[in-house]
């Protein structure tokens, strides 16, 4: 028993082919020019990154010095979810959500 064969279904029924391309294409030349744009959409920045660099600090210094103090300043804001940081000598990566 042979099973549907698509390729000869088309090839027999080619208006019906033909139809069907037209309506999809028409469908999609309509969907595109109904879609929202606009020149400068809104969006929101979910994350922050902070990056300072110290050269030559130890991480302590760098902890101390940079890292401390700019969550403590970033802490005194309302909207701030949390702070992750990454602290190398000489260098902090600050996340802020």
């Amino acid at each position: 028993m042979k099973g549907f064969n698509l390729s000869d279904w088309a090839l027999n029924h080619r208006s019906m082919v033909w139809y069907f391309m037209l309506v999809f294409v028409v469908a999609g030349v309509f969907s595109y020019l109904n879609l929202g744009r606009e020149e400068d959409p809104n969006f929101t920045i979910k994350t922050m990154i902070i990056q300072a660099n110290w050269s030559g600090a130890s991480v302590r210094e760098t902890v101390q010095q940079v890292t401390d103090r700019i969550e403590k300043k970033l802490e005194e804001l309302d909207s701030l979810d949390y702070t992750k940081s990454v602290t190398t000598a000489g260098q902090t990566v600050i996340f802020v959500n």
